[in-house]
């Protein structure tokens, strides 16, 4: 079924780290487990990547809702052993299904703009797109209320700023509702950071593996010259 799978027997700590790093759809858990019960587990790797679906795999049915609800809902089912391998086949299936989701892509070479299945986004203000081409500059580093303000409102004064800066956060957090790309930003007290493993990104790309930087990198904002002067940089090295 063209599904790439990794194995980790007896290491739920492994298992963890390897959800950190690398896009993972579904995990497939028992709930006894040594060092970290599967409840808990599903729980981290929650945290980690909201949009991971769990399955767990037991031979006991019961104490299924009071899991699901440990775990607010977010469980996607509950496999019981022993099991065939054709109704194996058919959770699968269901759970590729699931798992097609929408293609985000961060463009910001000559101009900056969020793609979804190569379609541009309208956003409702110019403050919030800047917002996130701000977040995407810092290729999934976190960005300090300050640091947006001293970017996006330098002209005007703390409290202002303040207040322009929570208005552009609620105006691209209905953004990215409307296309289903909530956990594209987290969203914290005071700071904002980007989801990189949920979207892809010419910038993060060149910096990644090299290729070719046409020397315009997002010239709408100011703020940009200097991520740009490094674009270049790094070329002339390549």
């Amino acid at each position: 079924m063209n599904i790439d799978c990794k194995m980790f027997m007896n290491s739920p700590r492994a298992a963890l780290e390897y959800v950190r790093i690398n896009s993972v759809d579904v995990a497939f858990l028992d709930i006894k487990m040594p060092e970290i019960d599967g409840v808990e587990l599903a729980r981290r790797m929650l945290d980690l990547n909201p949009n991971i679906k769990i399955v767990f795999i037991s031979a006991y049915a019961k104490d299924e809702d009071a899991i699901s609800k440990r775990l607010d809902g977010k469980v996607a089912a509950f496999f019981h052993k022993p099991f065939s391998a054709e109704s194996l086949k058919t959770l699968l299936a269901s759970l590729n299904a699931q798992t097609a989701e929408p293609k985000f892509f961060l463009r910001t070479f000559d101009a900056f703009d969020l793609f979804v299945n190569g379609v541009a986004v309208n956003f409702s203000s110019r403050k919030s797109k800047e917002l996130l081409a701000l977040l995407t500059d810092a290729q999934g580093s976190y960005v300090t209320m300050d640091t947006a303000i001293g970017n996006l409102w330098a002209d005007k004064n703390v409290e202002l700023g303040k207040r322009l800066y929570r208005d552009a956060v609620c105006r691209l957090r209905l953004t990215l509702k409307s296309i289903g790309a909530e956990a594209l930003v987290e969203f914290g007290r005071g700071r904002a950071v980007i989801n990189t493993r949920l979207a892809t990104c010419d910038m993060w790309d060149f910096v990644k593996n090299g290729g070719v930087f046409s020397g315009r990198y997002m010239p709408q904002y100011d703020w940009s010259i200097v991520t740009e002067a490094l674009l270049e940089n790094l070329k002339n090295k390549n």
